[in-house]
């Protein structure tokens, strides 16, 4: 099937290809791993806090749709939603959002420190006697994307690192972070190769080293198949 030529040549580009592409299989190969150990919702910090703490309560003075739309004929979407304060509406007027109360009517302030602790003691589910928040207006920390600033970082101060993230200007919780989280997020940085972002899964880094690993992987089947090739047979 294959000349003396010809193995030899794909020993060869066997090797150094399997040696160019060496490390990052062994990284694919733990942080693969890694990602498949763990639960995600785990990850996620769904244990992290009880959603059951914040209800949506109506059964007062709440201004309806009907009425909210007619103080702000221009909106184009009105959302109702829980805060740990008061009942509130989104509402976006020409991609701009605005937060309104859903008991005046009016626009309010974003919320303070204070709310923002509250919020946060309302609801994780662990301790919080040395919890502390932090205003986050600009270049916030990798673990979380800018597109949410203004953001309350409120760091729980526990063996895991607990981070809450509220949104300044709705009250509402936009994310979870931990130790175990942030060992996924690096791990997923080593696997898609995307070192700056760590979202882009098309970048040419990958792409490249993806091709060398196919061509390494053909070059082996070819060896496994010349393993099992018969010598030619000698003529006396």
């Amino acid at each position: 099937m294959f000349t003396s030529t010809q193995r030899n040549w794909i020993r060869k580009s066997h090797k150094w290809l399997t040696l160019a592409i060496s490390i990052q299989l062994l990284l694919w190969l733990i942080s693969g791993l890694y990602m498949v150990l763990m639960e995600i919702d785990f990850i996620r910090g769904q244990h992290l806090v009880s959603s059951d703490k914040l209800e949506l309560d109506i059964s007062g003075d709440v201004l309806s749709f009907a009425e909210l739309s007619a103080i702000y004929p221009s909106a184009n979407s009105i959302t109702l939603y829980a805060s740990a304060i008061e009942p509130r509406y989104k509402i976006t007027i020409d991609k701009q959002l605005q937060v309104i109360s859903a008991l005046t009517g009016k626009p309010v302030a974003n919320i303070t420190k204070e709310e923002a602790l509250s919020l946060a003691k309302l609801l994780y589910t662990g301790s919080t006697e040395q919890v502390e928040a932090i205003l986050l207006t600009t270049n916030p920390p990798n673990e979380i994307s800018a597109r949410a600033l203004p953001l309350w970082q409120v760091n729980l101060n526990n063996a895991l690192d607990t981070r809450l993230y509220i949104s300044a200007t709705t009250g509402e919780l936009v994310s979870k972070r931990h130790a175990y989280w942030r060992i996924f997020d690096f791990m997923w940085m080593l696997h898609i190769m995307d070192y700056d972002e760590r979202e882009n899964i098309h970048n040419p880094l990958l792409t490249a080293i993806s091709i060398i690993s196919l061509l390494a992987a053909l070059s082996g089947v070819c060896l496994l198949f010349i393993a099992f090739q018969k010598p030619a047979s000698k003529t006396s």
